[in-house]
Parts: structure tokens; C-alpha cells; sequence
């Protein structure tokens, strides 16, 4: 669970080890329960090829904000982001947030 700003540079770092995946929800939206689900669903495959990080973007705005500016991928929730050697290789927010489509990244 990401709540802290600082939380943010050592995830980016551990990108070039190996992928992180960081999904930006609020607990009072329900596609972002539906997206969160998916994503939970699919973890242990997709946690053999990337960590999964979570952040509540009401309860942890700042970080929220800093993902958005460090990572330059507009805010958005439910959003997921990829990240591969310290840049963004993939994201998606809304309906477009897939485990599939993360997967597929890593064929």
C-alpha cells in the first residue's frame, strides 16, 4: 500500500529489477472495486512478473498526485500503471484497466 510520497522513488528504482504495477482506486467508487477485483483475481500471475502496489487516492492524495507528476500519466481513478526500467510501459484507467492486457506485456 502506497500512503506516503516517499514511498514513490523506491518503487521506480525496484522497476529496474523488476516491473511494478501501481493501482490508483478510491474505496467510494465501485468500477474501481469491479477494476480492483480483476486486478486481485489475477495477482498471482501477474505477481510472478511484477509487484503490485495499491494506493487509495482519498486517503493518500499527495502520493496519488506525486505518481501523476513523477511518472507524467494524468491522474485518473481506478488507473493502473506499469512501470519497466524506471518509465511507464503501459496504463490504463476505467473499463480499460485489464489483467489480460497487463499480462500480455510480459509475453
Amino acid at each position: 500500500m502506497i500512503s506516503d510520497t516517499s514511498q514513490l522513488d523506491p518503487i521506480i528504482e525496484a522497476s529496474k529489477e523488476k516491473p511494478q504495477l501501481i493501482y490508483k482506486h478510491s474505496h467510494r467508487c465501485s468500477v474501481c472495486f469491479v477494476a480492483k477485483g480483476d486486478l486481485e483475481m489475477a495477482a498471482d500471475d501477474i505477481e510472478e512478473h511484477a509487484d503490485m502496489h495499491f494506493v487509495n487516492v482519498v486517503h493518500s492524495r499527495d502520493a496519488s498526485n506525486k505518481i501523476a507528476s513523477e511518472l507524467d500519466v494524468r491522474h485518473e481513478s481506478p488507473q493502473a500503471i506499469l512501470i519497466d526500467q524506471g518509465k511507464v510501459v503501459w496504463h490504463g484507467s476505467h473499463g480499460g484497466i485489464d489483467a489480460d492486457a497487463i499480462l500480455e506485456y510480459f509475453e
